[in-house]
């Protein structure tokens, strides 16, 4: 299969989960990420969105090593992510190991993490910047759509309808569904602590079966988690399942 058929088979299997029934934010924001990964040929893929005050927080990610990342950029406040959602325009790094005089605190946790390469796309709506779409590399040279389509654009425009598509039908604001995400984040980091820990899992298997879980049972990951949380879930019984 050649890059543009796979490009457009993932887009449109992309699509149809977006509008068909049982629609999960969480779960297809974590389906696009990987599906970014993939199509971009990068080591992984993360999603961050600001909240209500302006606070970027990281909602979505395709491994725990981008979430530690993505999570180290927010706390330290420099990296990538956040200067594309200062300034609105993408950014690209092709070799971390150069960066250091631009973002000192983030270019050697990276470089200790195996990331060599970065590019940053932003995420707009009504004219705003409220995101960024972040991909990095373990080797350096990332380069924007070098071997066909630049699929990493239209995933941010699909992140961007992904978080609205749940207002559908409710009285609410972009802004205030956009901010909810965060929210349903922390559920679903606190969840998945408890499955590592009852389960002996690192965190991407804490999190893959959680996300069974799901779906097996028909809910969404991020009310999954909840239950979890809260008790009315056994972690023992989403660990047998």
């Amino acid at each position: 299969m050649t890059r543009e058929a796979r490009v457009n088979e993932a887009f449109a299997g992309l699509t149809e989960s977006l509008i068909g029934p049982g629609y999960d934010t969480v779960e297809f924001l974590h389906r696009l990420t990987e599906v970014c990964t993939a199509l971009s040929g990068t080591a992984g893929t993360g999603l961050v969105v600001a909240d209500r005050r302006g606070e970027l927080r990281d909602i979505a990610y395709s491994n725990d090593r981008v979430r530690r990342l993505e999570a180290l950029q927010i706390a330290i406040g420099e990296g990538p992510c956040l200067d594309c959602h200062r300034t609105g325009e993408q950014v690209v790094v092709r070799d971390l190991d150069r960066a250091g005089a631009r973002w000192p605190r983030f270019v050697p946790r990276a470089l200790d993490l195996g990331f060599r390469s970065v590019r940053a796309v932003p995420l707009r709506l009504d004219g705003r910047v409220v995101g960024a779409l972040n991909v990095f590399d373990v080797h350096p040279g990332i380069e924007p759509g070098e071997d066909g389509p630049d699929v990493l654009k239209p995933l941010a425009d699909l992140a961007v309808i992904a978080l609205l598509q749940r207002r559908y039908g409710r009285e609410q604001t972009a802004a205030e569904e956009i901010s909810a995400s965060p929210a349903d984040r922390t559920a679903i980091e606190r969840a998945k602590g408890v499955l590592a820990e009852a389960g002996g899992l690192d965190m991407d298997g804490a999190f893959d079966a959680l996300r069974d879980h799901a779906r097996r049972s028909g809910t969404g990951v991020a009310d999954a988690a909840r239950a979890l949380v809260e008790g009315r879930i056994d972690p023992a019984a989403v660990l047998t399942d």
